[in-house]
C-alpha cells in the first residue's frame, strides 16, 4: 500500500480518536499532548516501510501525496530510527531466528509485524526518555525527567505503526501477524497500487465521524475516550469491506 494511503487513513483514524476529547484540550500541556499524538501517529504510519530501504517515504522530506510539500523532520527521524531501533532489533532477531526473518516475498518483514514494531517503539521511547532524563539536570529543565509526554509520543508512534499494519491487512499482500513464528499472512482484496478507491472512502467516513463526535462532544459532554471504540467498529467494517480474510493470491504485492 502506498505511503500516501497510510498517511491519510492513519491521520483520519487519529483525528477520530481525538475528536471527543477536543473540549478537554484547554491547557498548553493537553494541546501539546494532542500535537505529539498526531506527530507520533504520522511518523509511525510510514515507519514500517523502513524495510524497503532508501525508497521508503520515512527517508525523504517530501510528504507523499502533499503536492511537493516537505516536512524536514521526517528524514532525520527516519535515519535515526533506522540506525538506533530497526537495525538493532533486526540484528537480535537474526541471532535468535536466523535467516528466516528475511522476507521471501515483498518487503514485509520485521517492521510489518506486531512484535517488531513493539520492540522498535520501546527502544525509541527509551532513547527519548534517556535524553530527556539527561537534560533534566540542566537548571530549568527538571520537568523533562519522566515527563508523561514522552510516553504519549512513544505510544502514538506505536499506534501509527499498528495502523500501518491494519491498513496493509486490507490489500492482497497482507501481513503476517505472528512473524517470525508463523509466516501465514492475513490479507484482503485491495490493490496496494493506489488505484482502489475504497481507502479514500474509508478516510471520508472517518473524517465525517470525527466531525460528528467533535460537535456532539460540545453539546452532550461525551466521554473523551469514545473515539476509540467508534474507530475500532469502523475498522472492523472496513476490513470486512476489503475482503479480509481473503485466500492467498498468486503473488504478493508490497
Amino acid at each position: 500500500m502506498k505511503g500516501v494511503t497510510h498517511i491519510i487513513l492513519t491521520m483520519a483514524t487519529a483525528l477520530l480518536i481525538l475528536a471527543p476529547a477536543v473540549p478537554t484540550l484547554t491547557t498548553p500541556t493537553a494541546i501539546l499532548g494532542a500535537v505529539l499524538f498526531i506527530l507520533g501517529a504520522f511518523l509511525g504510519s510510514i515507519t514500517p516501510d523502513i524495510d524497503m530501504g532508501k525508497g521508503s517515504a520515512i527517508f525523504h522530506a517530501e510528504i507523499p501525496g502533499a503536492k511537493g510539500k516537505k516536512f524536514f523532520l521526517t528524514p532525520v527521524f527516519g535515519h535515526t530510527i533506522n540506525t538506533l531501533c530497526y537495525k538493532p532489533v533486526r540484528f537480535v532477531f537474526h541471532l535468535i531466528f536466523g535467516d528466516k526473518i528475511y522476507a521471501k516475498q515483498g518487503h514485509r518483514e520485521l517492521p510489518h509485524s506486531p512484535i517488531g514494531i513493539f520492540f522498535m517503539s520501546v527502544l525509541l521511547t527509551f532513547y527519548i526518555w534517556a535524553v530527556c532524563f539527561a537534560l533534566s539536570f540542566i537548571p530549568g529543565l527538571s520537568f523533562l525527567a519522566n515527563n508523561p509526554l514522552i510516553f504519549v509520543f512513544g505510544a502514538s508512534f506505536f499506534f501509527g505503526c499498528l495502523m500501518h499494519l491494519v491498513e496493509d491487512t486490507c490489500d492482497i499482500a497482507g501481513v503476517h501477524y505472528f512473524y517470525p513464528f508463523v509466516f501465514r499472512r492475513l490479507r484482503g482484496k485491495l490493490l496496494g497500487d493506489g488505484t482502489d478507491t475504497r481507502p479514500r472512502v474509508y478516510m471520508i467516513l472517518f473524517l465525517a465521524a470525527a466531525v460528528i463526535l467533535c460537535a456532539a462532544s460540545f453539546i452532550l459532554s461525551l466521554p473523551a475516550f469514545l473515539g476509540i471504540p467508534v474507530a475500532v467498529i469502523l475498522w472492523i467494517i472496513f476490513l470486512a469491506a476489503s475482503g479480509v480474510p481473503a485466500k492467498k493470491q498468486n503473488r504478493d504485492l508490497s
